[in-house]
Order: C-alpha cells, then sequence, then structure tokens
C-alpha cells in the first residue's frame, strides 16, 4: 500500500451561518444545496444499512467496482474496475482496476484495497451478511486485478457490488483514523468530505482530481430541514436547489405539488420507483378467516386501486399488479391481466362463500406512524366496510411493528419493500421463501418445497433469459396464492430549481449521484 502524500485538513463543525458561507464560497451558481429531512446516519460503507441519506452520501464520496449505467439504468458499467469476467459457473468474479485512481488521502487503488474493504464490510455489517456471507474467498491476484469466488452462484452479486455498503475505503486512512474514520470518511469519488454540523449540514468538495473528471460543481450540500412547508418554501426562495424524497413516501404533500408545477422557477423530475406498498396477508396462518382463501381474495377484490392512486396520491404513485413492479427487467406483463380488479359484488360473493357475515369480521390493520400511511390505512379501512369487513386502524411505531410482523401476530398489515439492488431477487427471495419468514417483514409464506425450489432456481441461475423465463413463472404462481394486495409504488419525485442540469434520477437504489449535475 502506498505511503499517504497529502493529508486532507481535519473535519469540523462549522456553526450554521459560517458553513452556508462555506459552501456558498466564492461562486453560488457552483454550489449545489440540497435539501433532506434528516441527518444522515453514517457516512461510511462498513456500517452502511441502506439509510437514504447517508447512502447518497456515501456514493458521492465514494466509489463502487460497478454501477448502473444512466439514464435507463437497466446495464451495469464499470467504475473502480476496468473490466471483469464471471465464470460459467457463476461463482468466480473476476475484476481489473482502473490505473492511477486516487484515494482522497493521496494514496492509490489497488486490489488489496478492495479486498480490504469488501472484507472489512462483511466482518462489521450485520445487515450486509446475507449476500457477503455468501463470499468463499477474496484473493489479490496481481496489484491490478482481484477476484471474488462465492460459495455458491448468485447472479444478483453484481447488483450487490454497485451499493453503499460495497463501497472501497482508503486502508490508509482506516489505520489513521481508526473509529474515526466513520466522521471523516475517505473514498476515491467525486466530491471530498469537508465538513458536518449534526441536524444542520453536510459539506462536500469536489474532488479536482477524479478520474472520471472533475465535477461541474464546486461544492455539494446537504442542508437538513425536517419540516416539508419549510422545504418548500426554501426551494421556492432559491434557498436550496433540490429537495429529495429521501425514503419518504413524499418529499412534499401530494396537495402542494401542483402549485410547484405552475412555478416556472421549479422542476418536478417523476420517474417510477422498484418499491412496492402493499396490504400483506399472514399466510402462516393455519386457522381464522385469513387462512381461507376466498377471504383474502375477497379483500384483494374489495380495494379501489385507481382511486387510490388518484385520491391520496395525486397521481404521484403508480399501480402495482403483482409482487414486482412494472419497470422492473424480470416484469411478466400477463400480471396486469392476471391481477385483481376492483369489484365489490366479488369480494360481498367470496366472503357468502367463506361463511363471513356482513359485519361478522373485524380485523385490526397494522401500519407505520405518520400521516400519509395513516391516509392508506383510513382508505383501506373505507374499501373493506364497504363489503362488510370491519377494520382498526393500528398505527404503530417501526420497532414494534416490525416485532410484531416477525413474531406473527397479526393477519394483516400494511407493509413496504425498497429494494436497494436491481434484481427481482430483492423482491421475491425476501418476500416469499419460506426459510426467511420469521426474519424479516415478509409475507409469511408457509413450507412449499416446490415454490422454495422456484425461487432458489431463479437467484442461482447464471443466465439472465433462463432467470427472467424463471421470474415471470414465479409472479403467476405467487399471485395465485392470494398474498396480499399490492397497493401502489410511489413515484422518485425531486423537486430542483430550473437551472439544474445533468440529474438523473435512478430507481433502485434510489440514490443520486451529482457528479455530472451542474447549475446554469
Amino acid at each position: 500500500m502506498s505511503i499517504t502524500r497529502r493529508q486532507l485538513a481535519p473535519a469540523v463543525a462549522l456553526p450554521f451561518i459560517a458553513a452556508k458561507a462555506f459552501a456558498q464560497g466564492t461562486n453560488p451558481a457552483r454550489t449545489l444545496v440540497v435539501a433532506v429531512p434528516s441527518d444522515a446516519v453514517g457516512l461510511e460503507p462498513g456500517t452502511n444499512r441502506a439509510e437514504p441519506i447517508g447512502s447518497e452520501i456515501i456514493l458521492n464520496v465514494f466509489d463502487t467496482l460497478v454501477a448502473w449505467t444512466p439514464p435507463e439504468f437497466s446495464a451495469l458499467e464499470g467504475r473502480l474496475a476496468k473490466s471483469w469476467t464471471i465464470s460459467s459457473d457463476g461463482r468466480s468474479f473476476e475484476f481489473e482496476l482502473r490505473d492511477g485512481v486516487m484515494f482522497h488521502d493521496g494514496t492509490a487503488l489497488d486490489a488489496a484495497a478492495v479486498k480490504f474493504s469488501l472484507e472489512r464490510t462483511r466482518a462489521m455489517n450485520p445487515f450486509a451478511q446475507a449476500s457477503f456471507n455468501l463470499i468463499n474467498e477474496i484473493a489479490v491476484v496481481s496489484p491490478r486485478v482481484v477476484r471474488i469466488v462465492l460459495k455458491e452462484p448468485y447472479p444478483a452479486f453484481m447488483s450487490i457490488l454497485a451499493q453503499p455498503q460495497s463501497a472501497i475505503v482508503s486502508p490508509a486512512a482506516v489505520a489513521r483514523l481508526g473509529d474515526q474514520f466513520a466522521a471523516n470518511p475517505v473514498g476515491t469519488g467525486p466530491f471530498i468530505f469537508r465538513s458536518r454540523q449534526a441536524d444542520t449540514n453536510i459539506v462536500l468538495e469536489a474532488n479536482a482530481q477524479y478520474f472520471r473528471g472533475a465535477p461541474k460543481l464546486d461544492r455539494l450540500v446537504y442542508r437538513i430541514i425536517p419540516n416539508a412547508s419549510t422545504r418548500r418554501l426554501e426551494l421556492e426562495n432559491g434557498g436550496v436547489d433540490i429537495i429529495q424524497q429521501a425514503g419518504q413516501l413524499a418529499a412534499i404533500p401530494a396537495e402542494t405539488i401542483q402549485a410547484l408545477r405552475n412555478n416556472r422557477n421549479i422542476s418536478i423530475i417523476e420517474v417510477p420507483s422498484q418499491i412496492i406498498r402493499q396490504l400483506e396477508f399472514n399466510n402462516n396462518k393455519t386457522t381464522g378467516p385469513i387462512a381461507d382463501i376466498r377471504v383474502r381474495r375477497a379483500i384483494m377484490h374489495a380495494i379501489d386501486y385507481d382511486g387510490l392512486l388518484q385520491g391520496v396520491f395525486g397521481n404521484t404513485a403508480d399501480r402495482v399488479y403483482g409482487p414486482l413492479t412494472s419497470n422492473s427487467w424480470a416484469f411478466n406483463p400477463k400480471i396486469r391481466d392476471l391481477a385483481p380488479k376492483y369489484d365489490p359484488a366479488l369480494a360481498r360473493r367470496l366472503l357468502a362463500e367463506a361463511g363471513i357475515r356482513p359485519g361478522s369480521l373485524t380485523l385490526p390493520l397494522y401500519t407505520f406512524q405518520g400521516a400519509l400511511w395513516g391516509a392508506v390505512a383510513t382508505f383501506v379501512q373505507a374499501n373493506l366496510a364497504d363489503v362488510g369487513i370491519n377494520v382498526t386502524i393500528q398505527q404503530t411505531e417501526f420497532p414494534a411493528l416490525r416485532a410484531l410482523h416477525t413474531s406473527g401476530n397479526f393477519d394483516v398489515a400494511l407493509d413496504g419493500r425498497q429494494p436497494w439492488y436491481n434484481d427481482p431477487d430483492a423482491h421475491i427471495t425476501i418476500g416469499y421463501l419460506s426459510s426467511l419468514a420469521d426474519t424479516a417483514m415478509t409475507f409469511r409464506f408457509p413450507k412449499d418445497d416446490a415454490l422454495d425450489a422456484q425461487i432458489l432456481k431463479a437467484q442461482q441461475t447464471v443466465s439472465m433469459e433462463e432467470r427472467k423465463a424463471l421470474y415471470f413463472k414465479l409472479q403467476e404462481d405467487i399471485l395465485a396464492r392470494a398474498p396480499g394486495a399490492f397497493l401502489f409504488s410511489p413515484k422518485l419525485i425531486v423537486f430542483a430549481r430550473a437551472n439544474i442540469r445533468g440529474l438523473v434520477i435512478n430507481s433502485a437504489p434510489p440514490l443520486n449521484e451529482y457528479w455530472g449535475v451542474s447549475k446554469q
């Protein structure tokens, strides 16, 4: 490992006014200010747990071996990797690194740094262990070549390597800073971490020596503004340049979006996401009404999906028809026709067939806290009341809701999954594999050897075309089991000043890179 040639100035917590002045510098046209609703949970790959704000900062301070290619994000491109080969059995991945890439501390990127970084994340990050524990060996073949060998085939592993927890850190900086590395992150990315003031701002500075070319901006500032109305006013007044969703259902209430559409100084960027929000059934139930597929189908037909999208979301969300969103590369178009339609009369007939008299069934509906989740729950409550099912809404803090879900102490619950890697495995395996039923907020599928084998085969098949065919069938088989009511996929909506250029929104993960962004 090469010796440090340049030390960065230590990170300092600047007072807000001073930090704002520092961020603006002498050329405001080259400073981008991004409003986010909360502070970053973490700023380094080794402990990243898919928290949106910290994850986005990581992808601007660090680089990964590969990344999804904008603007379609349908194919991977090399970042730190110049090229790569994958063995025919899908277990061995060999990467040739780019020459001359430097970390922000002046040390050189090499294969040893890649090995160090990935092994460090595997050792210290429980969130990443499900995928990183598949690694059997990371070998330094030469200073420029690294080989990763898996215990079993896992084609989605390339997508995992594009995620924030797979970003490559400076081993020299980790050795020098120890536990303080998280407060002074050092990568190879287009921006250099400069300062952080808790709950106020995070300041990044352009890396003029970036291997893809210097950013078009001089500084990138994240301002923490918890109140949505304040974020909107700051955007309208030019105090911020961009408002992010940052993992929320909406960055700004849907009813205010039209006002921003009429503001010629504001640009609204909307793209489909791969996020799914659904009404989940506890499919592990063997007794009670939810164990009866007729009751589950009745609930699925009782919901006015289009009314939900228009009434609650003002068309800022898309319909989800089944286990995958329609913009997934593995989406089966037949699912649009197979998905349940809003049909209250059919719902009432199914309930009658199941022996459920109108008004005799009461279900607690568990959901997250927050006004928008409450609005969704209230909409569903009214739909089910219309077919004779009473619903009591139980809005619950996330830790308690997760515990309730994983223990199986519910019949129906509002939930969702936000994939952080661009692969159907992110929805299908975690949501429906029976062995994972008790490990996360899933559909709690019961043991089904045939379905489990299908899921694992699709996960591990090397050929993308064969995988696609397997996922097509899986979507049909899963939907036939009536696992839940797939409600909506919130669009990724970013609000920006009209002079922002080059901003492209990724759907999985929903994190923005600012290397090519500029202000006019």
